[in-house]
């Protein structure tokens, strides 16, 4: 699987400015580090170098970008195949680089050489990493006022001045060796291979990191997605099961010759679930438009149990407004009618309760039947508080809790604790 990851990171392309941006950093960042060496070491002519070392660098930007064009299109089909092309590609760039930066600075050592010769100055060029640094010795010393000196008689073969300083860097301890043109742009066509190959390693680097950032985008709507359809099925669920009930109650009304009554609750029933289902069910609605439509199913059970079914809601008015997920009281009222009003010979009255807590909203539904087994509550038909917690957990995960359980004096409570918001339903 990793393997798998690997092979594809790299096929997210980063954009042409954040590469030309990368391009530009890196040389700039080697220009810099350039000039404070050449400038510790002490090297004379810095301001005149600085224009051939910014030539040499803008030059290397080009032929960074060039490699770009090319590494570009093999980064759409593999990271493998990249990272071969890769260094491929840094060994004509890194000879280039090196020809550039020896014609260059040849060039500026022939000039200062041209302006020696004009001016009867002795200069040593010496050769340090491939650049060319000019050492000027000083001046002859002024006689003082008054004293004579006699011109120094230049011996056979002519020694060096005693202010001419020759550094030997690299070579053998017995000497310095000359190079030609070929060893030096090969010599330093090595550093320029590490430049390339480095930037293009940081280039590949963007692009995995890329990818990394769009494929948890991408499990991210996945996930949003699974969400989704979880919360769609479990409010689904709700609907049917409403609905065979309701259509139970029909025929018992219709069987037992109450036409007023099964009219009044296919009316009800009409009116549930036209404002029932034209709302997404994977959004919130507001606690009051919840409690109307449990009140409009508690109104088609009236019409079953006239005598029996008491209805009280408390819900204070700054909480009328909170978020909560629709229908999500339906399986929880639901329950109470079905297992402590239906089975109940005298009245039961069914409590619906919000209040506001330090874990956010509290809402409750109770009822005051007849005490029955926890777990004959619980299990109902497979729907009811199953159905409630799953959606709770699909929805706000570890922040949403669902508890139930007898009451001491008889009936069953169900308590649901889910975040308080106000806004956004």
């Amino acid at each position: 699987m990793m393997d798998t990851v690997l092979e594809r990171a790299p096929r997210a392309q980063i954009s042409h400015r954040v590469a030309l941006l990368s391009i530009v950093g890196f040389w700039l960042f080697y220009f810099t580090i350039v000039t404070f060496r050449a400038a510790g070491l002490g090297y004379e002519h810095q301001l005149v170098m600085l224009g051939y070392r910014a030539l040499v660098t803008l030059i290397s930007m080009v032929l960074t970008f060039l490699v770009y064009l090319v590494l570009r299109r093999a980064v759409g089909r593999s990271l493998k195949q990249a990272i071969i092309v890769a260094a491929l590609l840094a060994v004509p760039a890194a000879i280039a680089y090196s020809t550039v930066n020896w014609l260059t600075f040849e060039d500026f050592g022939r000039r200062f050489e041209e302006k020696a010769e004009k001016k009867g100055t002795t200069v040593v060029i010496r050769k340090e990493d491939g650049r060319t640094v000019v050492v000027t010795p000083p001046p002859p010393p002024v006689p003082a006022p008054g004293q004579t000196v006699t011109p120094p008689v230049p011996p056979e073969p002519p020694a060096p001045p005693s202010s001419q300083v020759t550094i030997q860097v690299g070579g053998d301890e017995g000497g310095y060796m000359e190079k030609t043109p070929i060893m030096e742009i090969a010599d330093q066509s090595a550093n320029g291979y590490f430049f390339f190959v480095a930037w293009c390693a940081l280039y590949l680097a963007l692009c995995y990191a890329a990818a990394v950032r769009g494929a948890e985008r991408e499990a991210a709507g996945f996930r949003a997605a699974a969400q989704s359809a979880e919360l769609r099925a479990l409010r689904y669920q709700v609907n049917p099961h409403f609905l065979f009930n309701t259509l139970n109650s029909l025929s018992s009304l219709v069987l037992t010759d109450k036409k007023e009554e099964a009219e009044r609750m296919i009316m009800n029933l009409s009116t549930f679930f036209r404002t029932s289902l034209t709302g997404e069910p994977t959004e919130d609605v507001p606690l009051y438009e919840e409690i109307r439509l449990q009140r409009l199913y508690l109104d088609i059970e009236a019409v079953r149990f006239p005598d029996r079914l008491k209805v009280e809601v408390e819900v204070p008015d700054p909480l009328r407004t909170a978020c909560v997920p629709g229908l999500i009281l339906q399986p929880l009222v639901e329950n109470a009618v079905k297992y402590g009003v239906s089975r109940a010979r005298r009245p039961v009255t069914i409590r619906i309760k919000a209040r506001e807590d330090s874990d956010g909203l509290v809402l409750s539904v109770e009822d005051d039947g007849d005490p029955m087994d926890d777990n004959d509550r619980s299990q109902g038909t497979g729907v009811g508080l199953r159905n409630v917690r799953d959606r709770l957990a699909a929805r706000f995960g570890g922040d949403g809790r669902c508890r139930w359980g007898p009451l001491p004096g008889g009936g069953f409570a169900v308590t649901l604790f889910l975040p308080l918001t106000r806004n956004g339903c």
